[in-house]
């Protein structure tokens, strides 16, 4: 591998390669052949690969560039050196753009990131995660300002303010502005008025007086008794002697008449009431204190029962079948667990009664029914019951959902040489013609491994054979694989005639007939040899996909609906009373199959409609959304079917795997005589032969006396990369001189 230093890089280049044979023994080197390319390239770690296919030599090589350390760009030219330091703190992405270090931003990455929350306008900081404040404001985040020094009950929205709270007032808001609400000094109740900062004033009630109303002198002259109580002067004061029903100092408190014990009986809620009470009685009991009993069934509570029971505060109903609750005004849901395998229950009086879905019967709907007892499969194909539906297990050579299809393994034929093919019962037979081998006669016979041979020239051999005449057959080499014949060249050198629809120096490449598509309607064409075939989607049929299938046929809707055809589905319009995707359901337009792959049914009445699972869309979620061929997953130029949510893979020529990806070993069995290496290629070999011996097989021992290199009148000898000289009498000598 080899590497070299540009000193400018423009995207173009142009590459000379030589190929040179150097030999050894005679020091001397040969120039086998040479090639001049030129092209466009981007730097980037990716190899591109090429090959090139010359007249004697075949050279696979492969091109990249790599721009110098800290450079980029699709011509180097962009500079990135990393940096932490004054200059800034970054390192460098792919395409040479500056890339902040943690902590840092801005063009050059020289700002640092302040702790998260840090506020912009009254902080600031050096390093990343600091917040430094500014003069008048701290915290953490520096959010909070800094009152007036000695500020007692107030607060800023600016350094160096003090602003008061509610009721607190002074320059440093240490003034009491509410002394009345915070220390309620007036007594007897007087009312009190806040006057200046920690200042008040009593307003005493007639007959009290002093600062704060503390001093008695005719205390019932302001009637303070309550509710009719009368006041009586006192040493200290005055006191009240309350009216029936209340107490307190003033007579301001109603006595609770429904103090514990409770006076209402059998649960009843007392009520108090002025110097009296009354009782809410629960049902079934009267009175003033519900101590007598309520005869409740005289208002015939009970609605489908036999007969009402009056008891001792309540009442029982003795209920009919199929009725519960106190009333017996509840049905009993007799639909519990009763109906199997997804059938509805209908709940009845006392009972019940289940729809069953399609495939089953019976009271609760636990029978299946057996679909296989009209014995649906043919040819021996083994019935398997399933829930509203059978499967065939067909025998070996027949398919179809009843085995009604006989399988033909010979048709299409498979044999190929105008072999003929005969149809066994799990597979097929081909019968080769003489000269061709394999499953299906597809390869060229080698008989040169099995019996004698005569080397004729490059490219034929002459083989012992029992079906000519005068013995011998004609065999051509199989270098030019199973789609062209080999002609001979001079110096045992070969060319390739390839068969229609074949190109390549080994007809190796079927041309591809599909590179301008003739198929329509969104179909997959396949290509043949000389030909093409359309792979239909979904809906269409014909042999370039341009006629619409019809779904209609046969007529899937059922009790006399109507069928409409559309592009890959159908509609039935039912005949009333039927619903149902096919017109089979008399109570719903959904059940298990109206809506496919995992849909949910929505019944809209007249119609129905279907929410489809992800990755699938239609009327009845029968279309796969995304092409599972979308992703390209066939390699190697090979061709993707569609199917649903699957696919399958056309291989080109000399591919193998369910994703083509694997290369066919072309040199298995070995194709190469005497000693010679197979180089594997796509759908072609090469033989490199071993000194002495030439040809697409290697099959030609090069004439080493063709030189003349023995004297006048000896005999030259023929070996294997090699001669021997036969002298007269009297010579001796390497070449008898």
């Amino acid at each position: 591998m080899s590497s070299f230093h540009l000193l400018t890089l423009q995207s173009g280049y142009t590459l000379i390669l030589e190929a040179w044979d150097r030999d050894n023994s005679s020091r001397t080197d040969g120039l086998i052949d040479s090639y001049s390319v030129s092209g466009m390239i981007h730097p980037g770690n990716t190899w591109q690969n090429f090959q090139y296919n010359g007249p004697t030599a075949v050279i696979d090589y492969k091109i990249r560039v790599l721009c110098d350390e800290h450079y980029y760009g699709s011509n180097c030219s962009r500079l990135c050196r990393p940096k932490d330091d004054f200059v800034g703190h970054f390192t460098c992405d792919q395409n040479g753009n500056k890339v902040c270090r943690e902590g840092w931003m801005g063009a050059d990455c020289k700002t640092p990131v302040c702790r998260v929350g840090c506020n912009t306008a009254h902080g600031h900081c050096s390093v990343p995660g600091q917040c430094r404040c500014q003069y008048g404001w701290q915290g953490p985040l520096c959010d909070q300002c800094i009152p007036y020094p000695g500020c007692v009950h107030g607060s800023c929205h600016s350094p160096w303010e003090c602003l008061c709270d509610t009721n607190w007032g002074g320059l440093l808001c240490d003034k009491d502005l509410n002394f009345c609400g915070r220390h309620q000094p007036c007594l007897n109740g007087g009312t009190c008025h806040n006057e200046d900062p920690d200042e008040y004033r009593c307003e005493c009630l007639e007959g009290f007086s002093g600062r704060s109303c503390e001093i008695a002198e005719q205390p019932c002259v302001s009637n303070p008794c309550q509710n009719g109580g009368q006041c009586t002067e006192v040493s200290n004061g005055f006191r009240c002697t309350c009216a029936l029903g209340w107490t307190g100092d003033t007579c301001d408190i109603d006595i609770d008449d429904c103090k514990e014990p409770n006076p209402c009986a059998h649960g009843g809620r007392c009520v108090d009431e002025l110097n009296g009470y009354h009782c809410q009685c629960p049902p079934g009991w009267l009175g003033s204190t519900c101590q007598i009993d309520d005869n409740e069934c005289e208002d015939s509570p009970c609605e489908h029962a036999y007969a009402c029971r009056n008891l001792i505060g309540d009442y029982v109903c003795d209920c009919q079948p199929g009725w519960t609750g106190k009333n017996c005004h509840i049905n009993i849901p007799d639909c519990t667990g009763q109906c199997q395998n997804g059938a509805t229950c209908v709940d009845l009086v006392n009972g019940y009664h289940c729809e069953c879905t399609l495939g089953f019967e019976g009271r609760r709907c636990q029978r299946n029914i057996n679909e296989c007892l009209s014995n649906p499969c043919r040819n021996g194909g083994q019935c398997v019951d399933g829930d509203n539906s059978y499967t065939c297990r067909c025998p070996l050579g027949f398919v179809g959902r009843n085995c009604e299809i006989d399988v033909d393994f010979c048709n299409p034929n498979p044999c190929q040489n105008d072999a003929q093919c005969y149809n066994l019962e799990t597979d097929y037979f081909c019968q080769c013609r003489d000269g061709f081998e394999g499953k299906n006669c597809t390869h060229l016979k080698d008989h040169c491994r099995t019996g004698p041979c005569e080397v004729i020239d490059s490219c034929t051999v002459a083989v012992s054979s029992n079906t000519s005449s005068d013995g011998v057959m004609i065999i051509s080499s199989n270098v030019c694989g199973d789609h062209g014949n080999c002609i001979s060249q001079p110096d045992g050198d070969f060319t390739c005639a390839c068969n229609r629809g074949y190109t390549g120096t080994f007809c190796q490449e079927n041309i591809n007939d599909c590179a301008v598509n003739r198929c329509l309607n969104g179909a997959t064409c396949v290509d043949g040899i000389n030909s093409f075939q359309c792979v239909c989607a979904e809906g269409w049929e014909g042999i370039l996909c341009n006629q619409n299938k019809n779904e209609c046929s046969p007529n899937p809707c059922r009790n006399n609906g109507t069928c409409v055809d559309h592009v890959a589905d159908f509609s039935c319009h039912c005949k009333r009373p039927w619903k149902g995707r096919t017109c089979n359901n008399l109570h719903s337009h959904c059940d298990d199959m109206t809506c496919a792959h995992g849909g949910t049914c929505i019944d809209l009445g007249d119609t129905f409609t279907c929410l489809c699972s992800p990755g699938w869309e239609g009327f009845t979620c029968h279309i796969a959304k995304n092409h599972s061929c979308a992703s390209n997953p066939c390699q190697n130029g090979a061709t993707c079917i569609n199917s649903g949510d699957s696919y399958t893979c056309m291989c080109k020529e000399g591919f193998e795997g369910p994703q083509c990806q694997d290369n066919v070993n072309d040199c298995n069995p070995h194709p190469c005589y005497n000693g010679g290496s197979c180089v594997d290629g796509v759908n072609w070999y090469r033989c490199e032969c071993a000194e002495g011996f030439v040809g697409p097989d290697c099959r030609i021992n090069i004439n080493d006396c063709a030189s003349h290199p023995c004297a006048y009148g000896s005999t030259c000898l023929d070996g294997i990369n090699d001669y021997t000289c036969k002298c007269p009498a009297g010579r001796t000598g390497r070449h008898c001189e």
